[in-house]
């Protein structure tokens, strides 16, 4: 079965950064369900807890919190690669010809 190594990366980071599964899936644009489900797939795929649960909020484990830093790393060059080819696009292109008299 082929699955997507970069699924729930970017929701493990938010609950990180978040504290709580809610207030992630707020600002991912997603239910708390399926924060859920991808932080469960991705310990699942690394064979680890990553985070600590209790009703009211989340801990990183020392796992989680070796994996949020790669984690973050890895967003910030998406973001760098993602912003590169969007100055590429809008840079002037074509052929200018300019004649004197």
């Amino acid at each position: 079965m082929y699955t997507n190594r970069w699924e729930g990366l970017d929701e493990f980071v938010a609950v990180a950064e978040c504290g709580q599964f809610t207030a992630a899936a707020q600002r991912l644009g997603v239910s708390s369900s399926h924060v859920s489900r991808q932080i469960v797939r991705l310990e699942e795929r690394l064979q680890t807890r990553l985070l600590y649960r209790s009703t009211r909020k989340v801990a990183l484990t020392e796992a989680g919190q070796t994996f949020l830093h790669h984690c973050q790393r890895l967003q910030d060059g998406r973001e760098e690669a993602l912003r590169a080819v969007g100055d590429l696009a809008s840079e002037p292109k074509g052929l200018l010809r300019m004649t004197c008299a």
